[in-house]
């Protein structure tokens, strides 16, 4: 039952945060110029990743921040002018800018991290994922799966499509397991705005790296210094 819990979780509050983004007011990632202690929170930096091979590519989404979580280190980039949700129960949700009134389905970016698994492999967790997916969206369909290494981490990505209240959608899923941990990103949109966001999720994906974060005696020193 915990194993069911530490899945179902994150995706259940992303769910809050996307229906409270339709009708609130969007709470910014850090840009540059933004107070210091606000990108501290969100934690945030306004410098985009670059890619491995140290070459660019125009068309490529424009990430323009990094988000890097304390816990685990996972750190990776953030597109352009979208809204940054740390969360309790996962590592992130990014939420896509609001396009107008009529805009009621907000394309979305959630990562969770996953340290209850027994047995992890990329293969186990993901068709875990999926027994849970189907419980909650009976009519869930995988349409493309396939190998992936990002980071040195092994993995498995896939495109899923399922029914939600807000009519088709469909999932761009990343699992990939490092030191007995699942990382799972979830891009998710609707089936008439995925094909231009696809590029986007894909973008997030490959920019994921770990960052180690300082030994406790460094911190100490830096408190002291």
């Amino acid at each position: 039952m915990r194993r069911r819990l530490r899945l179902l979780a994150p995706l259940l509050a992303l769910l809050l945060i996307a229906v409270a983004g339709c009708g609130g007011p969007r709470s910014q990632a850090p840009s540059a110029g933004t107070d210091p202690a606000r990108a501290d929170q969100a934690g945030a930096e306004s410098e985009p990743p670059g890619s491995e091979d140290g070459e660019s590519d125009d068309e490529e989404p424009l990430l323009t921040l990094i988000y890097s979580h304390p816990a685990t280190g996972l750190t990776l980039g953030v597109p352009e002018g979208w809204a940054v949700y740390p969360l309790e129960d996962a590592v992130v949700a990014m939420i896509s800018p609001q396009r107008g009134e009529e805009d009621f389905f907000r394309e979305n970016i959630l990562v969770t991290a996953d340290d209850q698994f027994e047995d992890l492999t990329p293969d186990r967790y993901a068709e875990a994922l999926a027994e849970e997916v189907r419980n909650r969206y009976p009519d869930t369909e995988t349409l493309e799966s396939g190998d992936i290494t990002i980071s040195g981490a092994e993995g498995r990505w896939l495109v899923d499509r399922f029914t939600g209240l807000k009519g088709e959608a469909r999932v761009y899923r990343v699992v990939l397991v490092r030191e007995e941990v699942a990382y799972v990103l979830h891009g998710t949109a609707p089936v008439w705005t995925f094909d231009d966001y696809r590029p986007v999720f894909e973008a997030v994906a490959r920019s994921i790296t770990w960052v180690e974060p300082p030994a406790d005696d460094e911190a100490a020193q830096e408190i002291e210094d």
